[in-house]
C-alpha cells in the first residue's frame, strides 16, 4: 500500500514496524513499535521489578547490587559461623545472641583472659568453676590486704595525733605558768622572751597537726577511690588491648588484600584458559553447534547469588566465510523465567566476513536440550529470525542483543531424577541453524 501526504504521517504514528526510542528511563536503546511492549516488559535492562525481598520497585539492571548491599530484608548466613539465617537488618542484634560470637569470661575482672563462643559459655564457666573460685579468693585476700594495711596507717596517724594533742596541752600549762611569773618576774625583757619561744612552739606544733590530719585525710580519700582506680586501670588494659587488636588486624588487612589481588589474577587467567580450551575443542561451520555445559550445580549457584548470571558458548559458523554466532544461557533464568526456568538465547556475533553476508540474518533457528538416554526426547524450541528486530541486524559492536526463550526449560523438568536431560552434573545444548538459501561464499 503506497501512502502519501498528511497520511503518511499518520501512518507512521501507527506503524508497527516504525523504530521508536524505549520510555524506560536511562535506556537508550530503539526497537521498532511492535516489540516495544515486550522489550519493556522483558528484556529492558532499566524496567522496573521488584525486590523479591523487600518488595521494592528497583531497576532490573541494579537489582542484583540492590539485593547485596541496599536490601533490607535480604537473607544472609550469619557472619559468624552459627547455622541461622538472618536477614541483613538483624545483623546487629543478632551480634548480641548469637552463640558463636566470642567474648569475654564473666570473671575477666578476677583474673580469667578467657574468651569464649556464647553458646559455650556455660560449659567453660562449669569446667573451670574451681579456677574462678580461686581467683575470687585470692582478690578478695588482696583487697582484704590492702584494707588492713590503711586502718593500721590511719591507727598510727591517730596516734601521732593524740600526741601532738598531749604536746599542746603540755604547752598550754607552761604558758599559764608563764603568765602567772611574768606578773611577779621583774625581769620583763627574759618573759617576753620565754614568750616568744613557746608561741612559736605552739605554731610549729599547730602546723604538724594541720599537716597530719591533711595526710588522714588523703589516706581517707585513697581508700574511698581505690574502686574508681581498678576502673581506670581495667579501661587502660582495655585501651592496650584494642590497639594491639587493631595493630593486628591492619596486619591481617593487608594479607587479605595481598590475597585478594592474587586470587584475582589467578581467576582472570583460569578465565582466559577456560575460553582458549572452549575454542580448542573445535569451532564448527556448519550452522550447527553442540555445547556442553559442565559443572552445572556450581554454575547455577553462581547464578542464582548473581556472582556470574550467565554462560557464553564458544562461536561457531554457518560456514568457513558465514555469520560467526554463539549461544547464552541462564542456568537461574532471565527476565519472566527468573527463578524457575533456564533461558536459552542465541547471539549474532562480529564476524570477520560481515561486509560479504546479506543483512539482517533472516535464517530459521532451532534451540535444543539433548535427552541423554538415548531416547532423542529432546527438549527443542524453534523460531525465525526476525528481520526487523536488531537483534539480527549487522552487528556494531561485539556482538548483538541477544534473542530467544526466557523460558526454554523448567528446573522442575530439567533436575527431575526421572529425566535424563544432566548426568554427572553436565549437560548438552544443540542450537542448529537452517541453511536453506543461505549462499556459501
Amino acid at each position: 500500500m503506497v501512502v502519501h501526504g498528511s497520511a503518511l504521517q499518520d501512518h507512521l504514528q501507527q506503524c508497527l514496524f516504525e523504530s521508536v526510542q524505549c520510555t524506560n528511563e536511562g535506556c537508550c536503546e530503539k526497537v521498532i513499535r511492535k516489540d516495544l511492549q515486550e522489550h519493556l516488559g522483558l528484556q529492558c535492562s532499566y524496567r522496573k521489578e521488584l525486590c523479591q525481598y523487600c518488595k521494592q520497585p528497583v531497576t532490573s539492571i541494579d537489582l542484583k547490587t540492590h539485593e547485596r548491599t541496599d536490601c533490607p530484608d535480604y537473607p544472609l548466613i550469619c557472619p559468624h559461623g552459627c547455622p541461622q539465617i538472618i536477614l541483613t537488618k538483624e545483623v546487629e542484634e543478632h551480634v548480641v545472641i548469637c552463640p558463636e560470637v566470642k567474648i569475654d569470661c564473666p570473671y575477666k575482672k578476677y583474673g580469667c583472659s578467657t574468651k569464649i563462643k556464647r553458646g559455650k559459655l556455660s560449659e567453660h564457666e562449669n569446667m573451670y568453676l574451681r579456677e574462678h573460685m580461686l581467683q575470687i579468693l585470692d582478690k578478695n585476700s588482696k583487697l582484704e590486704d590492702q584494707i588492713s594495711d590503711l586502718y593500721n596507717n590511719l591507727e598510727h596517724k591517730e596516734r601521732k595525733i593524740q600526741q601532738l594533742a598531749d604536746t599542746i596541752k603540755k604547752c598550754e600549762r607552761d604558758f599559764r605558768q608563764f603568765t602567772q611569773l611574768y606578773g611577779k618576774n621583774s625581769n620583763l625583757l627574759a618573759s617576753t622572751q620565754t614568750l616568744a619561744i613557746h608561741i612559736d612552739k605552739s605554731a610549729c606544733l599547730e602546723t604538724q597537726v594541720r599537716q597530719l590530719v591533711q595526710m588522714a585525710n588523703q589516706q581517707q580519700s585513697k581508700f574511698s577511690l581505690r574502686p574508681l582506680l581498678e576502673t581506670i586501670d581495667n579501661i587502660k588494659q582495655k585501651v592496650a588491648f584494642l590497639e594491639s587488636y587493631e595493630q593486628r588486624l591492619v596486619v591481617l588487612e593487608d594479607l587479605s588484600n595481598q590475597h585478594d589481588v592474587h586470587l584475582s589474577i589467578h581467576r582472570a587467567q583460569l578465565n582466559k584458559n577456560e575460553e582458549r580450551f572452549k575454542l580448542l575443542e573445535g569451532t564448527s561451520y556448519n550452522g550447527k553447534l553442540i555445547w556442553k555445559i559442565v559443572d552445572y550445580k556450581m554454575k547455577k549457584k553462581e547464578a542464582m547469588e548473581g556472582l556470574c548470571p550467565s554462560v557464553v558458548s564458544q562461536p561457531f559458523y554457518t560456514s568457513r566465510c558465514g555469520y560467526r554466532l554463539s549461544a547464552r544461557a541462564y542456568l537461574n533464568g532471565d527476565g519472566s523465567g527468573k527463578g524457575t526456568h533456564v533461558s536459552l538465547y542465541f547471539v549474532v556475533m562480529k564476524g570477520e566476513f560481515d561486509s560479504l553476508l546479506p543483512w539482517p540474518f533472516k535464517q530459521k533457528v532451532t534451540l535444543m536440550l539433548l535427552d541423554q538416554s538415548g531416547k532423542k526426547h529432546h527438549i527443542t524450541e524453534t523460531f525465525k529470525a526476525d528481520p526487523h528486530s536488531s537483534s539480527f541486524k549487522r552487528p556494531e559492536g561485539e556482538m548483538n542483543v541477544a534473542s530467544g526463550c526466557p523460558r526454554f526449560v523448567a528446573h522442575t523438568v530439567l533436575e527431575n531424577a526421572k529425566n535424563t536431560y544432566i548426568r554427572d552434573d553436565t549437560l548438552f545444548l544443540k542450537v542448529v541453524v537452517d541453511l536453506t538459501d543461505l549462499e556459501e561464499l
